[in-house]
């Protein structure tokens, strides 16, 4: 490292030299004549103080690779090489730039092992970033890598800078605090490198897509992470505020946490606002319906194991809420190939909806009172488990379990009877193969057994629960095309 003094010395020569350039003609004779003096005389100091004053910055860098567009000028490349020093270095050239190379690697004595180049097109990016991509294989993938754009034609270090910021490499660019129009050069010794930006990184467009690759399928946790991240360091944080709201709030959702789910989709709703300068749009209006849904169903859930359901249960629009967003609970975990959890939830929709009938006759499946029904029931019900080759019991159930509710609302005739749900083989589910179907899911390792549900058995569950489904919402006057309000939103994809 040179001390003050030497830097001082070399600034007074290059001064010297730098005027007596400047006072050459630049055309004819003396033209090439000042321009020889230059390559030989002037820049060779202007090269020391450049790399006197970029080389300790580079240096913690530590760069493994540097890749460079080479133009018809040597110089802003030798400058870079000089102060960075990589181990290392991948040359773009063109036919028109090609002799270049000899001049580039001789001054800064380039071992061949050091050095590696590729033909490209001047206005082909696919060219570039195949020959960056093959090379950066070749060293391994390094994350230490830097692109120079300094040389080139626009088009050629336009197409680096994509190729460079998409694969996060470190941008650099030889600048100059003054210019010289008449001989096109910077002004000697005022030669400076510039590490720009990654406009990915600034504006987190690489982060912010990944986040929506991940809420696309259904990762909520790991895009509200990333989305944290962008909050705090992107330039403006709005959208990324409201794409972290969207997360929390369908991780919450999916989560069946449907308080902090309201609360999240309010938060989003209010960000997204300002985001449209008060504009409602259909997103927003969307995200509004969800909330007062949710939020509705979530003031009537029981707040603990001891308190009825009836209250709820007897609520048809907090039932709609609650049947859909099991359903597409169980949806999301099948696209995710998540046999077992899908049909957990198809199991609790059947539940519910048997639930939802029996609260009809003021029936708490939890702490049944029978004393408004009819007196033979018993009887009834009875006659139901002997056409399901089952023994008869002494008294009716308590509490009641998910086949003993369905065989009840065959007892009391209700509009939900299996024996009236088309099938594919006729008329009526048969209770052999309901038995069957909730056997399965029994033994399945989330439930009571350790059997793994397949997708086959799982289609063949949904298949049941959907013909259950759609009588269901026949008997209580659903609409089935309500569902669509009940999907998660990915914005960018979907509006």
């Amino acid at each position: 490292m040179s001390t003050e003094r030497e830097d001082h010395n070399l600034q007074q020569e290059l001064a010297t030299i730098r005027e007596k350039w400047l006072a050459m003609p630049t055309e004819g004779e003396a033209g090439v004549e000042a321009a020889r003096y230059y390559r030989e005389k002037l820049f060779p100091l202007a090269c020391s103080l450049f790399m006197e004053k970029e080389r300790g910055k580079m240096a913690a860098r530590n760069l493994y690779g540097l890749i460079m567009t080479v133009g018809k000028s040597p110089e802003p490349l030798i400058l870079t090489l000089s102060a960075c020093r990589p181990q290392k270095i991948l040359f773009l050239y063109t036919v028109d730039t090609e002799k270049q190379l000899d001049e580039i690697i001789d001054y800064v004595r380039l071992s061949p092992s050091q050095w590696d180049k590729r033909l490209v097109k001047k206005a082909d990016l696919r060219t570039i970033y195949q020959a960056v991509k093959e090379v950066w294989e070749q060293w391994g993938r390094k994350s230490e890598i830097a692109v120079d754009i300094t040389g080139g034609t626009k088009s050629m270090a336009a197409g680096l800078a994509l190729v460079g910021a998409f694969l996060d490499f470190e941008l650099l660019y030889v600048d100059s605090t003054e210019f010289l129009p008449e001989r096109r050069r910077p002004e000697p010794g005022t030669e400076y490198l510039k590490l720009l930006p990654n406009p990915y990184e600034v504006f987190g467009v690489l982060k912010e897509k990944n986040a929506l690759e991940l809420l696309e399928r259904q990762e909520f946790y790991g895009a509200s992470q990333i989305l944290s991240e962008l909050v705090q360091n992107v330039p403006d944080p709005r959208r990324a505020q409201y794409l972290q709201a969207l997360a929390l709030a369908y991780g919450a959702w999916d989560g069946l946490n449907l308080k902090m789910a309201a609360h999240q989709l309010g938060q989003a709703i209010e960000i997204k606002k300002k985001l449209n300068l008060g504009e409602v749009t259909e997103e927003i209006i969307f995200l509004q319906e969800q909330r007062e849904k949710v939020g509705y169903l979530a003031e009537l859930m029981p707040t603990g194991p001891q308190k009825s359901t009836l209250e709820l249960l007897e609520d048809k629009e907090a039932v709609e809420t609650l049947v859909f967003t099991l359903y597409h609970n169980a949806q999301r975990r099948a696209h995710q190939g998540k046999w077992d959890s899908a049909s957990l939830f198809l199991y609790r929709l059947l539940e519910i909806m048997e639930q939802r009938r029996l609260a009809s006759y003021g029936i708490d499946t939890a702490q049944p009172d029978y004393s408004s029904l009819t007196d033979d029931l018993l009887t009834v019900f009875n006659g139901v488990r002997r056409g399901a080759k089952m023994d008869p019991v002494q008294r009716l159930p308590d509490p009641i379990a998910l086949t003993d509710g369905y065989m009840l609302l065959e007892a009391l005739e209700d509009p939900l009877r299996l024996s009236v749900i088309p099938t594919n083989k006729g008329k009526g589910i048969g209770w052999i193969d309901f038995g069957n179907q909730i056997r399965n899911r029994n033994y399945s390792i989330l439930a009571h057994g350790f059997i793994f549900v397949s997708q086959r058995q799982y289609q063949r569950f949904k298949g049941m629960v959907d013909g259950i489904l759609s009588l269901f919402c026949t008997i209580e006057g659903i609409e089935r095309k309500k569902e669509g309000q009940y999907t998660f939103l990915i914005p960018g994809e979907i509006w």
